[in-house]
């Protein structure tokens, strides 16, 4: 299909390029360095996808336990390493030694590049749908690591924002971790370098009570000689021609053809002002098999030049964030291994007997690493993975949109990025959108020239140890000027003050700093404004920065959108959403079954009235064109009841449709019993307090899950039959109070009725608002069809509504539904309990029809937010509405982290009056 396109300008709008230096900026900023050690410069470097993948998820995290003391946590105190009877020069001399060594393992542990040539020239037949698709990328390969000569200068205006979430829910009222905004004014002159003029920098984090720094740091750097086409898989932001195999396969670099096919897609036709036509491809790439470090996606490219143009994309396979770890893990003892064998043979080699011989004796292996401990390579605790299940992370999809100006240049216009994370119940949303607008392009204007990066200096290891308060500040201000974050630290504090240098440290920094004239200090003394610079993209690049003394003025520029601004407000989310229509369900890995995976965890563990604790087991096998069969089962020690699932799903990463057989336990009213996850398992297993009613399933059914931007849709069309799980026998199921009170036993459960039942419910949810200080809306809408045994209709709407008034937050919650025909009992609605009548027994009211209500006013204070309470609701009969009194409960609670956490304590109005005390996560506030 070709298009005819018309620009009636000199191009398409202006643009922008996110970066991996965004990530790895906020990596330096959340994950704490490690305390300097004498051997620093033995420790093998990490790349920035593997520190992404093992760290970044537990430091988002930790993130809000450290809010308190600041993003800089506490390091422990360094262990005092063994005497250094080395001189300077020998010191120095090893360190050389190891960066060789290290060096050489990577290169003697990595496929050299003749294998990788002869994989790719093997896999060449069958990696081109058409000699078309081969030309194509063959013209992209050339493009993109060569440079035009003919574009000299440019100078744009960069708006640029990363938001990380966390919340429990799939689609709710999130809660706002932190957001970063960034207006910085980008100028580049070819043989002078890059100059950055900050316009403004926020960083926001809605639970904190202060916030002071800036993250200037993490503005992108839109070209440069040997800038990276794609933001991503590329990890350091320079042209790598040929693919790395230890990370993310990059699909245009060389080598490529053995982990990908391609095809041709569409084309387009751009009629320029001066009648000129430039003429675009699509190329359609998939991954040969469906493994997280491949990617499919529809790229654009110039037919005659090759240059990409735009591009929508995203991972082969999602992320399981333990399996990666343990890959990684084996990978690196592999290279430390060959990295220490090669460092003791280049010791011999270079150095003199009796030094080499100090050196060998203070690298005599730890004791718990002879007795088989490896450090900071060891693999994560078996125990550790279990518990923190579900772990995996997905990259839901990658845009990126370039412009053409002056008629020749394809410069960066428009990227974003949307993934997700999910670590144990808590999920965690991240998007970043970057865009460019170019004031000038190959235009003339002046450029201060940036000096290149200092040599620099090897620390010995008497200033590392050191304790004296000299030693101390020349530590911190050599961190910062080789850092390059001189007055970009970022500081987090809840209800507290930051930690602070002593006196003398301080007073001692301050006055070593003014006798060097080129240090913030002593600029500021002179003018309102500094000069910093940054090596960035592995020394590609160096950046200089025009920063003002006064660091306040960034957060408070006028420039700066509004922190809580929509992202249809700042980028252009239409284009964006345009381009994500070609990752459909068509565009998927090849056909190719993996190994099948079986594991177990606590997200497969749960504890209840019925089963007591069962624990299921899960097979899984990735078959690749999206799809991925999987089998569960599972064993209750209470009622000795097996259940299984076997489920066939494809998905697209936003879509996702599963058939399923299944004999399983069903929760009534799952919305408000928790549907047999987490949450209500804990009360029931330590207190017996299990909110739930439950029956037994037999059947099959056809689903479809649609995640939509706040929203998503949710529906089943099902087959099955339905009978009683509530024998005596499973009433008294063991719980860890009850061995103290024996009185202390669950609720009995409901007995269902037997039925067969065929047809369709779903629901729909749909948030509106993120900011957490201004109105912001949550509505679902959940309906219901069955015949059968029972022929009815059931429909209920849900609205949750919370907003700021003064130095309080009030959150108002309300829902209702009805029915039609005949409901059997487990179809009913049961009112009482920890969501919806608190105070009240679950179950207390229950009925075909039903009307609720609940009223809640906290403290504006996010982190720890004291709240009350008040809930009134009915169940009953459609026919009978008023004819009863509404149950009714008040209490106080405490809520934590923006209720991710939360504890209340209620009291039963009518028809109950006793006390009740619960604790769950995902409250409103």
């Amino acid at each position: 299909m070709t298009q005819q396109w018309t620009i009636t300008d000199e191009g398409t709008p202006p643009g922008n390029r996110p970066s991996n230096a965004v990530v790895r900026s906020f990596c330096q900023r959340v994950v704490p360095q490690r305390a300097p050690a004498a051997a620093a410069a033995e420790s093998p470097p990490v790349s920035p996808l593997r520190s992404f993948m093992r760290l970044i998820p537990l430091a988002l995290l930790v993130l809000p336990l450290v809010l308190p003391t600041g993003i800089e946590a506490q390091q422990p105190p360094p262990v005092k390493p063994p005497a250094d009877t080395l001189t300077r020069a020998e010191r120095d001399a090893l360190r050389e030694i190891a960066r060789d060594a290290r060096a050489q393992a990577r290169v003697n542990t990595a496929s050299d590049s003749v294998s990788r040539r002869k994989r790719a020239e093997a896999a060449a037949p069958t990696a081109f749908g058409s000699p078309e698709a081969k030309a194509i990328l063959e013209r992209a390969r050339v493009a993109r690591v060569s440079q035009d000569s003919a574009l000299t200068a440019y100078r744009a205006t960069t708006t640029q924002r990363i938001s990380v979430g966390m919340g429990v829910r799939r689609v709710g009222l999130e809660k706002l971790l932190f957001r970063m905004d960034n207006v910085a004014q980008v100028a580049w002159k070819r043989g002078v370098g890059v100059r950055v003029i900050p316009q403004g920098s926020r960083m926001t984090v809605p639970m904190a009570s202060t916030v002071q720094g800036n993250a200037v740091e993490a503005v992108s750097i839109p070209y440069f000689p040997g800038r990276e086409s794609l933001w991503f898989p590329s990890s350091t932001g320079v042209v790598k021609s040929d693919i790395n195999e230890r990370e993310a396969i990059h699909p245009l670099a060389n080598g490529a053809e053995t982990y990908y096919r391609y095809e041709t897609g569409d084309s387009v036709d751009l009629r320029l002002p001066d009648n000129r036509v430039v003429r675009l491809r699509e190329l359609r790439i998939t991954a040969r098999k469906p493994e997280w470090r491949t990617f499919v996606g529809s790229f654009w490219f110039d037919r005659d030049g090759g240059q990409l143009v735009r591009a929508a994309y995203r991972l082969a396979a999602n992320i399981e964030i333990w399996d990666v770890v343990s890959e990684e893990v084996k990978l690196e003892r592999v290279e430390n291994a060959e990295a220490a064998r090669l460092r003791d043979s280049l010791a011999r080699e270079r150095l003199p007997r009796d030094v080499y011989v100090k050196d060998s004796i203070q690298r005599v292996p730890r004791p718990e690493a002879q007795r088989g401990g490896n450090g900071d390579d060891d693999d994560v605790p078996a125990l550790v993975k279990a518990m923190m299940r579900p772990a995996n992370a997905k990259l839901d999809a990658i845009t990126v949109e370039y412009g053409l100006y002056e008629g020749k240049f394809w410069l960066p216009r428009a990227n974003s990025a949307t993934a997700s994370m999910q670590m144990g119940f808590v999920r965690v949303p991240v998007t970043i959108d970057e865009k460019f607008s170019y004031d000038v392009v190959n235009g003339d204007f002046s450029l201060a020239a940036v000096p290149p990066a200092p040599v620099r200096r090897s620390r010995t290891a008497d200033s590392l140890a050191g304790l004296n308060a000299d030693s101390i500040a020349k530590a911190e201000l050599e961190r910062r000027r080789t850092a390059g974050t001189d007055g970009g630290d970022v500081t987090v504090t809840v209800g507290g003050t930051a930690r602070r240098d002593t006196a003398a440290i301080r007073l001692r920094r301050d006055s070593i700093a003014r006798a060097n004239p080129n240090s913030r200090e002593a600029q500021c003394a002179r003018d309102s404004m500094y000069v910093r610079y940054e090596t960035r993209y592995e020394g590609a690049l160096r950046v200089a920065y025009d920063m003002p003394c006064d660091s306040k003025k960034l957060a408070a520029s006028p420039t700066l959108p509004p922190a809580y601004s929509s992202e249809e407000e700042l980028f252009d989310v239409k284009s964006r959403d345009e381009l994500l229509e070609a990752l459909d369900m068509s565009l998927q890995p090849a056909w190719s079954p993996l190994p099948i995976k079986l594991r177990t965890g606590a997200d497969l563990a749960r504890y209840n009235r019925v089963e007591g604790l069962s624990l299921g087991l899960l097979a899984t096998q990735e078959l690749g064109a999206g799809y991925t069969v999987s089998a569960l089962g599972r064993f209750g020690h209470a009622d000795l009841h097996a259940n299984g699932e076997l489920s066939l799903a494809r998905s697209n990463s936003r879509r996702t449709v599963t058939g399923t057989v299944y004999h399983r336990l069903n929760a009534v009213n799952p919305e408000w019993a928790g549907a047999l996850t987490f949450g209500p398992s804990l009360p029931a297993l330590l207190y017996a307090r299990d909110e739930g009613f439950y029956y037994r399933t037999l059947g099959a059914e056809l689903r479809e899950v649609r995640e939509l931007r706040g929203a998503s849709l949710d529906y089943r069309i099902f087959v099955e039959r339905q009978w009683t799980a509530g024998d005596s026998d499973v009433v008294n199921t063991f719980n860890l109070l009850g061995v103290f009170d024996k009185n202390r036993n669950f609720q009995r459960n409901i007995d269902a009725q037997p039925a067969s039942i065929t047809g369709i419910e779903g629901t729909y949810l749909r948030a509106f608002g993120s900011n957490p200080l201004g109105l912001r809306l949550l509505t679902s809408t959940r309906a219901e069809l069955g015949t059968g045994t029972f022929e009815f209709g059931r429909l209920s709407l849900e609205t949750t509504l919370s907003r700021p008034i003064s130095r309080f937050v009030v959150s108002l919650a309300g829902s209702a539904g009805s029915s039609a025909g005949t409901l059997p009992r487990q179809r009913l609605w049961n009112l009482g309990g920890l969501r919806t009548v608190r105070g009240q027994v679950p179950g207390t009211q229950a009925g075909n029809a039903f009307w609720l209500g609940r009223a809640e006013v906290g403290t504006k204070f996010a982190f720890v937010r004291p709240v009350a309470f008040f809930d009134v609701g009915w169940a009953g009969d459609r026919t009978t509405i008023g004819a009863t009194r509404p149950m009714r409960g008040v209490g106080l609670g405490l809520g934590f982290l923006d209720g991710l956490f939360r504890v209340d304590v209620a009291k039963g109005i009518f028809p109950g009056k006793g006390w009740r005390t619960d604790f769950y996560l995902g409250a409103p506030m």
